[in-house]
């Protein structure tokens, strides 16, 4: 009789061995499964994020050259594409007035899916880059301001836009100095050297509810005349910055600079309130005899910087570029 129970015991033990050793043959299978789904979801999420990165960097670099014309603007994207080893046709790329966009599809090759007959999964990805105003600040603002009320009116500024004087004159009609005021700020300090810096390499400046700057005032003619000619000497080499139609925002030349909401009623050294920026090109400077004067022209340009609500700077020809869906 414990023979009998003693082999039936066994017998129940073996099978259940063999229960087991199935068991464990079918989690290993659904594990190696599982690895090989995470392995290869993996390969193709990392190629979509590159891919991604690499068309948001196109679109952005070839928005900035919009201005330049569309064929310069996909040149451009091409040719960041391909230093992140992406090939993009002009097929790929599509460009408007304010835009532009590229629509990519590329194989990610696959591993374990391979055992099924899937070798490889297409990724696509797509990126678009466009204007945008709303500038309220950044670096390199060179402080000669430009009173609201000098802005061309609405159907004035038809393109070309007309040279204008960017600095008031002493005893100049319409355009004359203000209680020695002539359109500079002080900003750092009120010396004639503290002026020709912030006219050569720009200073700091944003837009907010209570920005006010001090005016500064006094000609400081030296000053005025060596800071915007070094900033074209800065340009010598670049001869495309010497042409208005063909500067751009790479040029020293081209620049943007404060919008004020008025000089009417300053006397002396006044606090004036920022309300915009414009973007011009410097034309020429008047340094001999009278009037003496720095010369520019408004000019369409993009920059970076701080870029909020369009409503909450009055800019003038004064733009970025972002990213969009």
């Amino acid at each position: 009789m414990k023979k009998i129970i003693l082999n039936r015991l066994k017998n129940i033990w073996k099978n259940q061995q063999g229960a087991s050793m199935v068991f464990v043959a079918v989690i290993l299978i659904i594990i190696c499964g599982i690895s090989a789904v995470v392995v290869d979801v993996g390969t193709v999420y990392v190629k979509k994020g590159n891919l991604q990165k690499t068309l948001d960097a196109s679109v952005l670099a070839g928005a900035s050259e919009l201005m330049a014309g569309d064929s310069k603007a996909v040149s451009t994207a091409i040719s960041i594409a391909d230093k992140n080893k992406l090939t993009l046709t002009a097929s790929d790329i599509k460009t408007g007035s304010d835009y532009i966009s590229i629509k990519k599809t590329v194989n990610a090759s696959l591993t374990f899916a391979r055992m099924f007959g899937v070798e490889s999964i297409a990724v696509p990805a797509f990126a678009k880059a466009q204007f945008k105003s709303g500038f309220v600040g950044g670096e390199g603002i060179v402080p000669v301001a430009i009173p609201a009320d000098k802005l061309p009116k609405s159907g004035e500024s038809g393109y070309p836009y007309p040279e204008f004087p960017m600095n008031f004159e002493s005893g100049n009609g319409n355009n004359s100095s203000i209680s020695g005021n002539f359109g500079f700020l002080s900003i750092g300090g009120n010396g004639g050297n503290v002026l020709y810096n912030n006219i050569f390499n720009g200073v700091n400046l944003e837009v907010s509810e209570n920005m006010y700057e001090y005016t500064k005032t006094g000609f400081s003619w030296g000053n005025v005349r060596d800071g915007f000619n070094d900033r074209i000497i800065r340009d010598a080499s670049k001869s495309y910055c010497s042409n208005y139609d063909t500067a751009d925002s790479s040029c020293s030349r081209v620049i943007i600079v404060p919008i004020v909401e008025s000089f009417t009623d300053i006397n002396g050294k006044t606090m004036v309130k920022i309300t915009g920026f414009a973007s011009i090109w410097i034309s020429s400077i008047d340094e001999k005899g009278n009037p003496k004067r720095v010369n520019a022209r408004y000019i369409e340009t993009i920059t970076f910087g701080e870029f909020g609500d369009p409503g909450d700077a009055n800019n003038y020809h004064v733009l970025g570029v972002s990213l969009v869906e």
